[in-house]
Order: structure tokens, then sequence, then C-alpha cells
């Protein structure tokens, strides 16, 4: 959270009203992307060690040429070589499992752990997105600073929006003062609002959302279990909603639109609408990355005829990498292959059929997805020994 001190949110709000007054003063893109930069490093080191930021931004300007070199030569292997590369860095990382493979006190090993997680997985979604979009040559500019501004922008450094380089750069960029005044007094608004629901909001759901045991002694389990996953399913809605509201008010302030990341996803009146709906930016980016990916991949062999096939597997494979993605315990696993599974579900049930639009329909399909995503949310909040201590509660 980037409001977890004074001294921070001090730091911050000076920030953002020098960079306000010098964007409207000086109308430089160029000058706006220096102050951002200062900016960034200003604020993240108060977030993470000078020392993990000085090796990110080592090991991110290397992937910037990479991008570079990518544009100037189309060379498929080359560019799943790094993705490789970029993908197993980040896994010996993160996931204990793999730094088993390799041994955990391997000098590799110590020296992946000099660099902090935090912020650490939305830098890997927007270098997949830098060198795979270098590489299809979607990109309007290739500018060094805006690339380490977009990578370390602070307001979506911890926790998204996941933003496109062409977007970030083209706001950083835009000089229109009219506009940019309007975009302020939005932004403040935007941060009131979720402000109002991680500080108010969340402290009064978190104490029973995450663990069905302090409900225990009043509803018994079955009470207990089932009022704990609604209350943790409006509050993983709130807090990341209202953190997404503030990082988008922020840069809201700045001149800079990142895109929403949420959209009423609990009125969604199937699975399908739902990943729409939720973490967007996110979804956007298993969409783009994962999942057409795999459907392509499918596609060259002889199963292409069979196109429910075809997308249940990918739909599999994409809930299991955003399972994983999650975290490395097996409990996000069975999340992400619960969703995979629906989802799969959905496509076989609704293949060649015209949706319902009866009134009635769509709140049957609004309860019946809240519930799916609701006993989803319990696999995602307990490791596997505490949902075995929970089904013994609940049936011994």
């Amino acid at each position: 959270m980037l409001f977890s001190s004074y001294s921070l949110f001090f730091s911050i709000l000076l920030f953002v009203s020098i960079f306000t007054v010098c964007k409207w003063i000086f109308k430089k893109g160029w000058l706006n992307n220096v102050l951002l930069l200062a900016g960034n490093i200003l604020i993240l080191t108060q977030v993470v060690s000078p020392r993990s930021l000085f090796w990110l931004s080592l090991f991110t300007a290397i992937f910037y040429f990479t991008g570079l070199l990518l544009r100037l030569r189309k060379t498929g292997w080359a560019l799943g070589l790094t993705l490789t590369l970029l993908i197993t860095v980040f896994a010996l990382r993160n996931y204990p499992l793999v730094q088993s493979w390799f041994g955990e006190t391997s000098g590799l090993i110590k020296g992946l752990r000099m660099v902090e997680k935090v912020g650490l997985s939305y830098i890997l979604f927007r270098l997949i997105h830098w060198l795979v979009e270098s590489y299809r040559q979607t990109l309007h500019t290739q500018n060094f600073f805006s690339f380490i501004n977009y990578l370390f922008f602070f307001p979506t450094f911890m926790a998204g929006p996941i933003d496109t380089y062409n977007n970030f750069d083209y706001w950083v960029h835009k000089t229109n003062v009219r506009f940019n005044v309007r975009m302020l007094f939005a932004g403040i608004g935007r941060i009131f609002w979720g402000a109002v629901k991680t500080l108010l909001i969340v402290p009064l759901l978190l104490p029973y959302a995450t663990d069905y045991q302090t409900l225990l002694p009043q509803l018994g389990p079955w009470g207990a279990v089932i009022s704990a996953a609604l209350l943790y399913s409006l509050y993983i809605y709130i807090d990341f909603s209202g953190y997404c509201d503030i990082a988008i008010g922020m840069a809201y302030m700045m001149g800079i639109r990142t895109p929403e990341n949420f959209d009423n996803p609990y009125l969604s009146t199937n699975i399908s609408e739902f990943w729409r709906r939720w973490h967007i930016t996110f979804s956007t980016f298993l969409k783009i990355y994962v999942f057409k990916p795999v459907i392509a991949l499918l596609n060259r062999f002889s199963i292409v005829q069979y196109r429910l096939l075809v997308s249940v597997i990918a739909y599999l494979v994409t809930f299991l990498v955003c399972g994983l993605w999650h975290g490395s315990t097996l409990n996000f696993v069975i999340w992400g292959l619960w969703h995979g599974v629906g989802l799969s579900v959905y496509k076989i049930f609704t293949h060649n059929k015209k949706p319902t639009e009866s009134y009635a329909a769509r709140i049957v399909g609004i309860v019946a997805t809240f519930i799916f995503v609701t006993i989803g949310w319990v696999f995602f909040n307990y490791p596997i020994d505490q949902l075995a201590t929970m089904l013994n509660i609940l049936f011994s």
C-alpha cells in the first residue's frame, strides 16, 4: 500500500504537485519523463531497498535493448528464448519448489534473493508485453525514459493496473492543460473513494473475512464458513478495487490515464463475463499472451477441427498459469483450475446457443456466478492444510 506511512504520503503529494505544475508550465514531453523518473526513484526507494531498485533497473535495461533488437530482426526463436529466460528467472526468485531444483544455497539463488519480490510480478507482465510487442512491431515509439517509467510507475508498481506501453507513453507526452485540469479533479475524487474502501470498509471486514474460526462460537461450522466466504468475496473486491482507485486517481492527477481494472464484476451473469469485469488488465494480458498463443499452437495439430476441445485445453492452461502466478502453493493451483473448469463447462453448454435475455435468467445467472466465484475464493484464501481442517469440521 503506497499510503503506508505519513512520510511516504507527503512525498507522493509533494512530487505530484511539482510534476503537475511543471507539466502545465513547460509542456515538454521529455521533461515529463525526466521528472517522472526522478519521482519514481524518490518514492520507490521508500517502498523497496535502493539495492533492489538498482538491480531491477539494470535487469530491465537489458530487456529494453533486447526489445530494440527484436524490432530490428523479427526472430521467433530469439523471442522464445528471451521469454523463457525471463520466466525462469522470475520462477527462481518466487517459487521455493523451483529453487530446490537448483539448490537453495546456490550462488544464483542467493543473488536473486537480493531483489525484493515487491512489484516483481507486474514488472514481469510489462516486460513480456514489451518484448512481444517489439517483436510484432506494434509499439509506436521505443523511448528509454518512457520504458523505465512504464516499468516503475509508482502508482501501479505494486498491484497494477497493467498498462500498455503505447498508452503510457502517449499520456506522459500529452500536454493539453485544460484536459489535465479535469483529470486532476477526477483523480482527487477517485483517491478519496479508494481511501474510503481501503481505510474504512476493509478493516471492518478483515477480521471475519480471512478466518472463519473467528465466527465459529457464534454461528457454528456451516454458518461460520459460509459467512466468512461471503465476507471474503466482499473484502477482496473492495480492498483490491480500492487500491486500484487510488492508483488510477494518482495517475489521473499527473495527467496519465491508466486503464480501469474493475467493472462491477459481481453483477456478471456468467463466469466468462466475470473475467471480463474482474482484474480487467490482468485478464486481458492472459487472453493476449497465454490463451490466444495456446489456441494458435493447438491449431497447428490435427485437433484443429475439435474447436471445443481446443478451447477447453486453452482455458485449463491459461488458468493454471493464472493460479501459479498468484502463488506457489497447491491451493492456488486448485483455484486456477476451478475457474478453468468453470469456463470450460460454460463454453461447452453455451456453444452455438443464443443467450437467454429474460430478467429472471439474469438474476439466476448473477447469483450462480457469485456463488461459484465465492467458492473459488475459499481455495484462494486457505492453504491446503487449513482447507482439510475446514472440511473435517464441516463433516465430522
